[in-house]
């Protein structure tokens, strides 16, 4: 009878150590799933918590826009584009350190004004930095992105002897 006492016993006692085993297991568990975001959350917020692309396509991107005699706003279509590159600019935020990384395309129906882009690439390509490093990271929503686009029309423009640009594309945008 003491025989199967000790044999119940000995049963209870693995049964009891598989389950504090299997508790174990499973608070191990949870604690690096736990860990592991709580640790992503961190990295986020760290790196500015909010990154953002705006748009990375250039034949969804939406074209400037101007305004015609009746008030409603009508997009530019281009017939060409110039691509001028990534800008990767910091951004005037205070108090963090924001920054913008772009591919612009400038678009245009002249084609005597493409060669006279190519040669004024760098001055062009200083102007839209100036622009760019003037903003903060809140300007670049969908209506302040237009904002952008019309500022650095008009700062461009000027430069051209044969013609104007019509449009600014942001091919891809990323805000961080």
């Amino acid at each position: 009878m003491s025989e199967k006492i000790a044999k119940e016993g000995k049963g209870k006692k693995t049964f009891k150590t598989i389950i504090i085993i299997i508790i174990i297991v499973l608070a191990i568990s949870g604690g690096a799933f736990g860990g592991y975001m709580l640790v992503n959350k961190n990295n986020s917020q760290a790196s500015g918590g909010n990154t953002q692309v705006v748009n990375n396509n250039l034949s969804t991107q939406a074209p400037s826009t101007q305004i015609i005699a009746n008030g409603t706003i009508q997009p530019v279509i281009s017939e060409f584009t110039f691509e001028l590159g990534e800008f990767l600019v910091n951004l005037s935020d205070e108090g963090e350190k924001r920054f913008v990384k772009a591919n612009i395309y400038i678009g245009h129906s002249n084609k005597k004004l493409a060669k006279e882009l190519e040669g004024k690439t760098p001055m062009l390509r200083d102007a839209i930095n100036s622009v760019l490093r003037a903003k903060k990271a809140k300007d670049f929503t969908p209506k302040g992105t237009e904002d952008i686009k019309l500022e650095i029309l008009n700062r461009i423009n000027p430069m051209f002897k044969e013609g104007r640009c019509e449009s600014i594309y942001f091919n891809e945008i990323l805000v961080q």
